[in-house]
């Protein structure tokens, strides 16, 4: 098990990388070295978390918004230091081993015995005849809904604004047809090459239309602990190629659910936020039916009639593996806003969009601090006023100290 002593000995080499003031884009800090970080076992757990999604996001070719003050080239090599990397990659098996293989070793004995084709035959009308996807249905019953949406956007955004660069990475390489029908899946995820249409740049048009920054990696602060989770769970798949098969149970469950949740997301949107681009979800909820067909019909089916139903019990465990990662940040995201809502009905909280600057300490519900009264800022929704009433948060959400309040 990697301990809190290296997990902030790899905070420091991170801060010094970032440099002073660094652009979201190259911002490769993490929450460890403060007072008291790793006396809090759930503080240490989202370090953890952080420092792995550094090390997938360390794979990214990343670029700042603009050329900023100083050499752009002297601080893309920094950022892309080779002795640096190794230094991060070194404890990346170790992570993954903690944090994401339980999760897989769960979703193998859930697919123990499944037959792939049975299972993708099921799947499409079992996920159809769900209701309405929780959050949204909940939030039709809301009427302060927009600062709850703004949170569900900045949570998802650990993946969306970079939306297919991990999968992108399970695609290089050669194994026959497979890889040009997962190859014309990816090219629609990146606009077929027109950039307005890529579907991180809708994304981008979504959190633009909350008054939120589509800056890449921005609300990295802010990201809860089941936020990295869901992020380091999919990247853990597509940055290990021993994991491809999984890759493909991944691409399975996500392109057919997404059906039914983009659906559900593009319909609440017309409903309650009318002049919002919604064309991300909308986009997803047409294309994906066609992806859903060609990972079947492409890709899982034709790799079982080549290499057997062995592999096509690891796509089901991925398929799985995906379900189960979906449902935990799909809970974790209601609980946060009804634990928010329930704090601003007893007055302990209030409505407030993020402040990026300046950051304060991070905490936990289980943290705890020298001032019991310091108000906290829960991601988009608001700050929490006192650490009590913070502690009936949820396990895995995550608060900054406003301000630079300690």
């Amino acid at each position: 098990m990697i301990g809190a002593p290296q997990i902030e000995e790899i905070g420091g080499h991170l801060a010094v990388r970032a440099g002073a003031d660094p652009p979201p884009a190259w911002d490769l800090r993490i929450d460890a070295g403060e007072p008291g970080w790793d006396a809090d076992p759930a503080r240490l757990r989202h370090a953890k978390h952080q420092a792995l999604m550094r090390a997938y996001q360390a794979r990214y070719m990343l670029l700042p918004d603009d050329a900023g003050g100083g050499s752009i080239l002297r601080r893309l090599r920094r950022h892309y230091d080779p002795v640096e990397m190794a230094r991060l990659e070194v404890l990346r098996a170790g992570l993954e081993a903690e944090l994401i293989a339980p999760m897989v070793e769960a979703a193998r004995q859930a697919a123990a015995g499944r037959e792939l084709a049975a299972y993708a035959a099921a799947l499409l009308p079992e996920l159809r005849a769900r209701p309405e996807d929780a959050f949204t249905a909940w939030l039709r019953t809301n009427p302060q809904r927009e600062p709850h949406y703004r949170n569900f956007l900045i949570q998802s955004s650990a993946d969306l604004l970079a939306e297919a660069s991990a999968s992108a990475l399970g695609v290089v390489g050669e194994f026959g047809a497979p890889q040009s029908a997962l190859f014309r899946i990816l090219i629609d995820e990146f606009g077929y090459g027109a950039h307005g249409r890529k579907h991180s740049v809708l994304y981008r048009a979504v959190m633009r239309d909350f008054g939120l920054s589509d800056t890449y990696n921005a609300y990295w602060p802010f990201f809860d602990t089941a936020a990295l989770e869901l992020h380091n769970t999919i990247h853990h798949l597509f940055q290990n190629p021993r994991n491809f098969f999984l890759q493909v149970g991944f691409l399975l469950f996500a392109e057919t659910t997404y059906q039914r949740s983009t659906r559900d997301h593009a319909r609440y949107l017309r409903e309650f936020h009318p002049d919002v681009d919604a064309r991300y979800f909308a986009e997803h909820a047409h294309i994906d039916l066609h992806h859903t067909r060609m990972v079947i019909d492409e890709v899982a089916l034709p790799l079982v009639a080549t290499y057997g139903e062995e592999v096509g019990g690891e796509i089901v465990a991925g398929a799985e593996l995906t379900r189960a990662a979906f449902a935990r940040a799909g809970a974790h995201m209601l609980a946060v806003s009804q634990a928010f809502e329930a704090a601003v009905a007893a007055g302990l909280a209030i409505y407030a969009p993020p402040d990026l600057a300046p950051l304060g300490q991070a905490i936990t519900p289980t943290s705890g601090l020298e001032n019991p009264a310091a108000r906290i800022q829960v991601g988009g929704l608001g700050l929490v006023l006192g650490v009590a009433a913070f502690a009936a948060f949820p396990a895995g959400a995550l608060g900054r100290i406003a301000g630079a309040e300690t």
